[in-house]
């Protein structure tokens, strides 16, 4: 619901993902599953109501991160050794670091999350504008 195998690949490659699941059957399926449910305790703690119409940016990167480095961390030791400049993982290390703290800020309910962008307007859509009575007035008169 809140990111795809797909979303993975923004953050790791196909491969990594594939040797994932060949070291252990699932292992993707199962590390997107426990950080969507792991945001839907968040979301309910935090205050929010999404639909799945309705997903904020935010929520699907914090999750695509968090499986992302789950299941690249299921096979690999490099990516708990202490970072250094030759850590190939470090980008991912990093992102999922912030992904945990927006993670945690939803948590709490103390971060704004914005709807998906709007779709463009149809020509049949319509729009009232709204302003003071005294400033028409002012500017009608001038």
């Amino acid at each position: 619901m809140y990111c795809t195998r797909a979303d993975l690949t923004d953050h790791v490659l196909v491969e990594y993902l594939t040797a994932a699941d060949n070291q252990k059957e699932g292992a993707v399926a199962k590390a997107i599953s426990n950080i969507e449910a792991e945001m839907d305790e968040a979301l309910v703690s935090g205050g929010y109501t999404i639909t799945p119409d309705s997903i904020p940016a935010t929520v699907k990167k914090v999750c695509s991160v968090i499986a992302a480095y789950n299941s690249v961390s299921a096979i690999t030791s490099l990516i708990k050794t202490a970072a250094n400049s030759e850590n190939v993982w470090l980008p991912l290390q990093r992102k999922f670091e912030r992904a945990e703290k927006t993670l945690d800020q939803i948590r709490e309910g103390k971060i704004r999350l914005a709807p998906p962008e709007a779709k463009t307007s149809q020509p049949n859509d319509s729009f009232v504008v709204v302003t003071s009575p005294s400033k028409w007035l002012a500017s009608a008169l001038n």
